[in-house]
């Protein structure tokens, strides 16, 4: 419903009511929705928008949920942001990384989150978090503030584009997925090198997706 409110009153002045619509012209609503991979590029949908729809439909990744389990084990004190936190234990005790309850777990955190957009940001940084985790075996993380790693991000972003720094993360949020990737492995970097443990000195992560703008995109 969230997402259908969304995409109805797109570019409307007047806010429309999913409810005063016909039974076809939902089932055409519904279908636009779940179609946005497709349509999103040839309509030159904005990054802002497409974050938006694709956090009202908490879509994520292939392997998702796997990964995020693989953060929740190398990270003791766990996952935070905003006012939650999801703890490693018991959880990863309690649940497997591929069965369905965890799946939920994670999904109904997710959905905690007020803003769609910021939402699916989270998830998008999650993927950068894993493939660094994945990248470099030895690494341990203390505890994984995204709220953190979301704030680093955006202020280099603001630096690097000569913005006033704020607390706004429209102009970030609407930026392409290879710009946002970068900042976010700067900051997870920057994180780890202050508040992680490492085995070594070295941290891989290949900042350059070779303009690739759907890096960390929905299956």
């Amino acid at each position: 419903m969230e997402a259908m409110t969304l995409q109805l009153n797109s570019g409307q002045e007047k806010q429309l009511l999913v409810e005063n619509l016909s039974p076809y012209a939902i089932r055409k609503l519904l279908q636009k929705i779940f179609t946005v991979k497709e349509w999103g590029q040839r309509e030159q949908i904005n990054m802002l928008q497409k974050r938006k729809l694709e956090g009202c439909l908490c879509r994520v990744p292939n392997r998702f949920y796997n990964q995020v389990w693989d953060i929740l084990r190398r990270t003791p004190k766990g996952i935070r942001f905003r006012n939650l936190i999801m703890p490693q234990q018991p959880t990863i005790n309690n649940m497997t990384h591929s069965e369905l309850q965890f799946a939920l777990y994670v999904e109904s955190m997710l959905n905690q989150l007020e803003k769609p957009e910021y939402r699916q940001l989270i998830v998008e940084l999650l993927c950068i978090v894993s493939t660094i985790l994945i990248r470099n075996p030895e690494l341990t993380l203390k505890e994984l503030n995204l709220d953190n790693l979301v704030i680093e991000a955006n202020r280099m972003f603001c630096k690097d584009n000569q913005m006033t720094r704020s607390d706004n993360l429209d102009a970030f949020i609407s930026s392409k997925y290879s710009i946002t990737a970068g900042y976010f492995a700067r900051a997870v970097v920057n994180n780890i090198l202050t508040g992680g443990q490492l085995e070594t000195s070295a941290v891989d992560i290949d900042e350059d997706d070779d303009g690739n703008d759907d890096k960390c995109t929905v299956s």
